[in-house]
């Protein structure tokens, strides 16, 4: 799959893209058997929500499950992360942020880059964050809420937090408004490093996993290895897709 030019200039303007069911149901439902697998594991890649036993994010599956080593080398995504770099790529990062029923937690205000930025060492944001949809995302279950064409403020630095200041979020939104990004299980969104973005609880009866792989310009060489390499992976090397049916054909030899 390749990005056409009406979505390019949609992501090139707004900073996101929703790509609405990408994957089919079957792909859908092996994503989600691994993901049930994902939080069973323990570890310091395991993060759990505060003051709760559910697990709030599982970092670096794409480094020990095949199933999600291919997904990061799909071809509808890499493919359409290439053309919004203009270049190769490498997943320097990948995580599930599970939102559990009644429980999940939400996220403040922020620009991934500057976390990035301030842990990692990054000082280009030449970067792209994909979030595969592994439930249907309702207005109810903390969709990720997005301001439109944020990113072109540049980034925003924040040195010792995630959160962007209040006062330059409601200007954004009062300039841009907020946009929830919807959708059934098997979509999948695309979007700018600097875009402002965040999410609120999720006091639905519905769960909301969302996997997220944050690529980088396979030129990138301002990595650091300043974090575990499930946080960070810093072995900037460009990516090739695999063939359409790599997540259905990882089921037959499983």
């Amino acid at each position: 799959m390749r990005l056409t030019d009406r979505q390019c200039n949609a992501l090139r303007e707004d900073g996101f893209l929703l790509l609405p069911s990408l994957f089919t149901p079957a792909e859908v439902e092996l994503l989600r058997g691994a993901a049930e697998s994902l939080v069973t594991t323990k570890g310091e890649h395991v993060i759990a929500e505060d003051d709760s036993p559910h697990v709030k994010m599982v970092f670096g599956a794409h480094f020990d499950h095949d199933l999600f080593a291919r997904l990061v080398r799909h071809p509808a995504l890499l493919h359409p992360v290439e053309q919004a770099l203009g270049e190769s790529a490498h997943v320097f990062q990948s995580r599930l942020n599970v939102k559990t029923a009644f429980a999940g937690g939400g996220w403040p205000w922020h620009q991934d880059f500057n976390q990035w930025y301030r842990q990692d060492g990054m000082r280009t944001p030449r970067a792209a964050i994909v979030g595969v949809f592994l439930d249907d995302v309702n207005p109810c279950n903390g969709p990720l809420m997005m301001i439109p064409r944020s990113h072109k403020r540049g980034h925003i630095l924040v040195p010792d937090n995630m959160d962007i200041p209040l006062d330059v979020v409601t200007a954004a939104a009062n300039e841009h408004g907020i946009v929830p990004l919807m959708g059934s299980a098997g979509s999948a969104i695309l979007f700018d490093s600097l875009v402002i973005h965040g999410s609120a609880p999720n006091v639905s009866p519905w769960q909301r996993r969302i996997f997220y792989l944050n690529y980088v310009a396979a030129s990138c060489s301002d990595l650091q290895p300043l974090r575990a390499k499930h946080h960070c992976d810093v072995d900037v090397r460009p990516l090739t897709a695999l063939p359409d049916d790599c997540l259905s054909g990882w089921k037959a030899t499983a």
